[in-house]
């Protein structure tokens, strides 16, 4: 059934799909698909509580749990910056209850892919899904040379919260039509 509240989640879907694409190809989610989103899900709020007479505390909670755990993360170089603004505008969109949801799925999901990747390179398969390029003044524990390069391991962490965001709103609609 197409509703506003479907819509909305259409647009999320479609949102960290993108995210993820970019994050894979080029390592950095730019600002450009962030603060649309956010932006665009704060006037859809606005919308909901006006028309629908939705809470307003659910978006607002959500937007602050992602911002309080991520923003912490990216305080102490867990994160990039690009995934907090990720999450804060998912959080927006989202609500409390569901963000926080994608959060945990998504902490699953990269361990998931970062085992599949670990496992696959030892198989002899080079995914370069976990290579990123080191900028500079930036200083890892581990760098990785290749062709003049220098690289440190990890994996996108956009990759996670698509597959989480698409589960969480997978069983939001299965709900639905309960």
């Amino acid at each position: 059934m197409l509703t506003f509240e479907n819509a909305a989640l259409f647009c999320v879907l479609l949102f960290t799909l993108v995210t993820a694409v970019t994050d894979v190809r080029e390592r950095r989610i730019p600002n450009v698909l962030t603060f649309p989103f956010f932006f665009c899900g704060i006037l859809y709020q606005v919308w909901a509580c006006a028309a629908m007479g939705a809470s307003v505390w659910s978006p607002v909670l959500g937007l602050a749990v992602a911002m309080g755990i991520l923003g912490t993360m990216w305080a102490f170089g867990g994160t990039g910056a690009g995934d907090v603004k990720l999450m804060r505008g998912l959080g927006v969109w989202l609500g409390f209850d569901r963000v926080l949801l994608v959060m945990l799925l998504s902490l699953v999901t990269s361990l998931f892919l970062l085992g599949c990747v670990k496992r696959l390179r030892k198989l002899g398969v080079n995914t370069r899904i976990d290579l990123t390029k080191v900028s500079k003044g930036e200083e890892p524990r581990r760098v990785i040379m290749k062709n003049g390069v220098r690289y440190k391991r990890g994996i996108p962490y956009a990759l996670g919260v698509c597959l989480a965001s698409w589960c969480v709103i997978g069983l939001t609609l299965v709900k639905q039509w309960k």
